[in-house]
């Protein structure tokens, strides 16, 4: 994924000529490094973005924030002026190394071509290596300059390797685990919270065999959302901030958690003083200790390791099933007071009512033509009712910005994970506020002719934050109402076909619409004309369940 410019030229010209990598080009750098992204979590492989020096690179900084925080493997190289005008201020010269050293694994700084081999194996082994992160090469104009004799290097080149490296398990987490399941067996009222970390380590599967087990209630984080089955017996939906009040009453009342690759953030957590205050045990798995260490250390049980592996452990050494029949029916008790779901307006183009119909449009498509199923969002309202209303199957991906939460996210990830897996079914579900910041890559699906399936829920602006205006301060609205915006004549404007552009404005043709989009092999664009609403439930930021607007 890569866009041209001058201190990059003879490094995009050496890749344009290489004739076992493809790359594509985008529109802009974010988009580029986002699109990385969606490639790297569609495979699990190392996404690469490719960059000029200066604007270009301070562009993907927010891309590489979010990799760190959501554990995404990606190597970003950038061009760089050469080093005799290093420090001098030269045109486009910024000090991309030390802007994003806080929030890259390493950086390499390259003014030499002999550096390049170590220096690229290096970077792939460190971007997948333990905790997934991303990984900088800045790369000076002089170093792609410069001649070199290749057949000197061949006999030292090794392939590249980007997996992470075998890791058998450590058996002294055995007084651990078996710590765990004391826990376990002592306590009445559990509740396991489904973190990315499962998605991450590949672990859905374990998680499964432990529920058979242990069939603990599950709550999930909206990144975790894929690690579960919706239709599964222990799955209680979305908690945190915009999560369910069943799966957010199940936590506050539980006398045990446990987090399985979730980092216990603040948007689950709310006030941490008054987090789960029943439990006598918050027990972390992770496979980074710093993590475990950042919230709550003091009332935890931390479990260090690859989730596949210590998961399954844990599973082999329970004997026999553990079941906690009447916290589930006090839970259920609950639920019928507070069912997950809405108050439904007929009348209206309810975003939710979107999100329900997409789910039996996609069951549909999925039972007539098998195939993988990848969603994204972009950020705003529209993400929270997805992590909500979305139906998810094994196997199926959700992708989504959790840790920096950034506009413009999810529309390149979707190009990205079209480009890696171009069999699924990859549909971009995208609020019209959010959409605004990554709307120059809709011409990147018409000119690569993508399949990407995108959905704008227009509500006429910024949804989450209006409601904030609304709720927190006096309902003055500063800058969030956007009107006026014509987004199927953008879609026309940047190449896709005027027949499979849609306008939807009724319930009623919500169904058809899908179905049309759905069963199209090209790029299909839909702007739903939804009506604004307040975005519930909202657990007030800083706040408690106690405090939770239902």
């Amino acid at each position: 994924m890569a866009l041209t410019g001058g201190a990059i030229m003879e490094g995009m010209d050496a890749l344009q000529e290489a004739e076992h990598l493809e790359m594509s080009i985008f529109q802009t750098e974010p988009g580029a490094a986002w699109a990385a992204m969606g490639y790297a979590r569609a495979t699990g492989k190392v996404g690469v973005c490719v960059v000029t020096s200066g604007p270009a690179a301070t562009n993907t900084i927010t891309a590489i924030a979010d990799a760190y925080r959501d554990n995404v493997p990606l190597v970003v190289v950038t061009g760089q002026v050469p080093t005799f005008a290093r420090n001098t201020d030269a045109f486009q010269e910024t000090d991309i190394t030390g802007i994003v050293a806080p929030t890259v694994k390493k950086v390499y700084y390259v003014s030499c071509p002999e550096e390049m081999p170590d220096v690229v194996r290096e970077a792939f082994h460190l971007a997948r290596d333990g905790r997934p992160g991303p990984v900088l090469i800045d790369l000076t104009k002089d170093a792609q300059q410069s001649l070199v004799d290749l057949d000197a290097y061949r006999a030292d080149l090794e392939p590249i390797n980007s997996a992470i490296s075998d890791k058998t398990f450590d058996e002294t987490l055995n007084a651990e685990l078996d710590e765990v399941i004391a826990h376990l067996n002592a306590a009445e009222r559990p509740v396991v919270i489904a973190g990315y970390g499962l998605v991450l380590a590949s672990a859905e599967r374990e998680l499964e065999q432990f529920l058979e087990a242990v069939p603990s209630p599950v709550v999930y984080t909206i990144p975790g959302k894929p690690a579960i089955a919706t239709s599964h017996p222990c799955n209680y939906g979305l908690l945190g901030m915009h999560g369910f009040y069943v799966a957010n009453w199940i936590v506050h009342h539980a006398d045990l958690v446990v987090s399985l690759g979730s980092r216990y953030d603040d948007r689950i957590t709310g006030d941490t003083a008054r987090f789960a205050p029943q439990a006598k045990h918050l027990i972390h798995f992770d496979i980074d200790p710093e993590q475990i260490r950042k919230v709550l250390p003091e009332r935890k049980l931390g479990i260090v390791g690859n989730l596949k592996e210590t998961l399954g452990a844990l599973r082999r050494r329970l004997t026999g099933t553990i079941d906690y029949l009447d916290w589930r029916q006090a839970i259920a008790e609950v639920e019928k007071e507070y069912p997950s779901t809405y108050t439904r307006r007929p009348e209206l183009l309810q975003t939710q009512h979107v999100m329900q119909q997409l789910n039996e449009a996609v069951e549909q498509r999925v039972a007539a033509d098998p195939c993988r199923v990848i969603y994204t969002t972009e950020v705003g309202d529209h993400q929270m009712w997805a992590g909500q209303y979305l139906a998810m199957q094994p196997g199926w991906q959700f992708m989504t910005s959790g840790g920096q939460g950034a506009m413009g996210s999810g529309l390149p990830m979707a190009i990205g994970a079209q480009m890696a897996e171009p069999d699924a079914l990859v549909i971009c579900l995208a609020g019209d506020g959010s959409l605004r910041f990554s709307e120059a890559e809709l011409e990147t699906i018409w000119e690569e002719n993508l399949a990407v399936k995108v959905l704008v829920l227009n509500n006429d602006g910024y949804g989450i934050v209006r409601m904030w205006n609304h709720r927190f301060y006096q309902g003055r609205e500063t800058g969030v109402v956007k009107r006026g915006k014509n987004w199927t004549l953008l879609a026309q404007g940047n190449g896709f076909d005027a027949d499979f552009v849609d306008r939807v404005c009724k319930p009623q043709d919500v169904k058809p619409a899908l179905q049309r989009a759905l069963s199209h092999r090209g790029p299909h664009f839909i702007e739903f004309v939804t009506p604004y609403e307040e975005c519930l439930p909202l657990m007030p930021p800083g706040q408690s369940f106690e405090e939770m607007i239902v």
